[in-house]
């Protein structure tokens, strides 16, 4: 027997409902992997910690421009400049960054199960933005990943 639930469907049923049908359904590993990334600490504020497994199944199926931007946040430490993602694919406005921040948190938050939407992976250092004389566009700024996720994606993307 087969029972496929949806993804618009699932998240109408109650969080324990969810939890509960996680939990007799679910790879035990997968969940143990969750339970690691989604702790007490997953904040909308703060990005999140990825252990290794969760690291190799967010970079799985990648894009190479995905790959290619998180490969510059791992070698920078987990730290790199708006200007330096954008280099990376030629693109030369935030909202490209946007975009890829977007799909990265989607896909993190689809590995872990995260019903409330509160993971991200990639946070914004406030105090790194660099504005435009009339303080409209951003021109600079800082991107970053947590040291331990950073040493995870560093061990599955540059070995």
């Amino acid at each position: 027997m087969h029972i496929v639930i949806e993804p618009k469907d699932f998240r109408k049923l109650s969080t324990d409902t969810q939890r509960e049908l996680i939990r007799k359904f679910a790879d035990p590993k997968l969940l143990q992997s969750k339970r690691t990334a989604s702790s007490a600490e997953t904040n909308w504020k703060k990005p999140i910690d990825l252990n290794k497994t969760l690291a190799q199944r967010l970079v799985n199926g990648l894009s190479e421009n995905h790959r290619k931007r998180l490969e510059v946040l791992v070698r920078n430490n987990g730290r790199a400049r708006m200007t330096e993602l954008l280099a990376v694919t030629g693109d030369s406005h935030w909202r490209a960054l946007s975009l890829f921040e977007g799909a990265m948190t989607r896909r993190l938050r689809r590995l872990i199960g995260d019903v409330e939407k509160k993971a991200h992976l990639i946070g914004w250092d406030y105090d790194s933005t660099v504005w435009d004389k009339d303080h409209k566009e951003i021109e600079d700024g800082v991107y970053y990943v947590t040291p331990r996720t950073a040493k995870a994606l560093k061990s599955v993307l540059l070995g």
